[in-house]
Formats: C-alpha cells, structure tokens, sequence
C-alpha cells in the first residue's frame, strides 16, 4: 500500500495509474476505463470536459513499454486527479489511498522546495564571491559595495537587515567640478594623464556588448587617499574616481610640483 511513487513531470507532480490501481486493488484496464471510458460509458475525462474543466489537471495521457516490449496506454495523476479516485471510494483502502496519496505529494513537495531553496543558496554565494572579487579588482568604495550587495539580496530574497548602514564621512565630487572650483586651467583630461604618470590613477578595460574593448579609469591604491572608486552612473562594471575636496589642494600641490597651471 505504500508503494506510490510521486514524480515531476513537465512541471507538475503525478502518480502512475498502475500504481494507484495497485494501491486501490482493481485491475489497471478497470482503472483506465473509469479514468478514460469509451464510447459505450461516460467517465471522469469527459464529465470534466462537458464541466469545462482541462482534464490534463486530473489525469495525463501517457504510455508505458511492457515486459514484451509493447507500448501500452496509461495515466498520469495529478493531486487533483488522486482526489478524484479516492472520492469515488469507502473503507479501508480509501482511506489509506488517500492518507498514502496525500503524504506522498507532500514529501515530493518539501524535497522540490528544499531543492531549490538550496539551488537559491548556491547561486546567492557564487554572486556574493563575485561582487567580493568586483569590488577588489575596481577598487571601489563603501557605499557602492553595500549597493552592490544590496542587490545581490534583494534578487535572492535575502533580508538587508543585517547590512551596515554606510554613512560617508566626507563627500566625494569629480575631478572636473573640483578643477574649476579651484580655478585650474588646464582639461581633466589631462590632469588624469599625470595623474595616471604619477601611479594615482590607471585605466582599466572590460567587454563591451558589442565584443569591443571599453576602457575605464580607476584609482590606485596609491590614489585611494585622496578619493575613492564609486560605481559609474552609466555602467555598473565600470568605476567613476571621485575626489575628497578636503584632500584636493594637497593633490593640487602634487600635480602643481609637475606643471600644472593654476589661475
């Protein structure tokens, strides 16, 4: 009586019908003609087609090769369609068909629902080892670390609680804005360039979707002191150096050291 096996098949959990005419002690041609009928009986499949019910939700078409090598017919039962059955019976074998039935989903149930929350689990470590190696290779700062761990959570369903509340002890801003606030005559472009002769600053690259090369700027380690790598605003896998104001004249005075000109 405890034989029913409960698989997965194209997304739903059934039974075989030989199975569940074992279980219930009628032959399986009997089974197959209360499930299917003929043209002479009216039975389950056709009550729920007149009902407009879809039967593929009770009892699937199937087939099996016999011990002659033979293709015969069989069903499919779903939960609704093992309901069906034991609905239609009394007593003892009743009552275990269905107490079988019942347990039997159940336990395929639990094993599907641990399988993927395992599978869940595997896939949110592998992005976290991803966002850890991200983060060390573009060099960038607090605040987009959390953010990127943040959205490693959230895609997994992970609780953020437990994530530091990042507060910046001092802004950041670009080079550009800190260039003409200190009134430097001379482009961004190339105070980046001494800046990278200098080992603050370096270019790094990454794919493109088009297969090219993009190339993007990163400070160094050496460059960290005065500013920190943020995520760009136009690209999550490129980096944007933004600079401390605090520690700008100091950077100035480096770069001024290697003729950069100032009003």
């Amino acid at each position: 009586m405890n034989q029913l096996k409960v698989v997965s098949f194209n997304g739903q959990l059934v039974t075989d019908s030989r199975d569940v005419a074992k279980m219930v002690g009628i032959r399986h041609s009997d089974l197959l003609e209360k499930i299917g009928g003929s043209k002479k009986v009216t039975r389950y499949i056709t009550h729920l087609t007149n009902g407009k019910f879809r039967s593929s939700d009770f009892f699937i078409q199937h087939s099996y090769t016999d011990d002659k090598g033979e293709i015969r017919p069989c069903y499919l039962l779903t939960r609704k369609g093992c309901e069906m059955v034991a609905n239609k019976m009394t007593g003892e074998r009743g009552v275990l068909f269905t107490a079988t039935y019942v347990t039997r989903f159940e336990e395929m149930e639990q094993i599907i629902s641990q399988a993927s929350i395992s599978k869940n689990f595997v896939d949110f470590e592998k992005q976290l080892i991803g966002v850890k190696y991200t983060s060390e290779i573009l060099r960038v700062d607090g605040p987009s670390k959390i953010r990127m761990l943040e959205e490693v959570h959230k895609q997994h369903g992970v609780p953020t609680n437990h994530l530091p509340k990042y507060v910046e002890e001092e802004r950041k801003v670009a080079l550009t804005h800190l260039l003409k606030q200190h009134g430097v005559k001379i482009s961004a472009a190339k105070v980046n360039t001494r800046l990278i002769e200098l080992g603050l600053l370096e270019i790094k690259e990454r794919p493109s979707s088009n297969s090219s090369v993009k190339e993007f700027k990163s400070l160094t380690e050496q460059g960290l002191y005065y500013g920190s790598n943020a995520i760009s605003p136009h690209n999550p896998k490129e980096t944007q150096p933004l600079y401390y104001p605090s520690k700008f004249g100091e950077l100035l005075s480096l770069l001024l050291g290697n003729a950069i000109e100032v009003s």
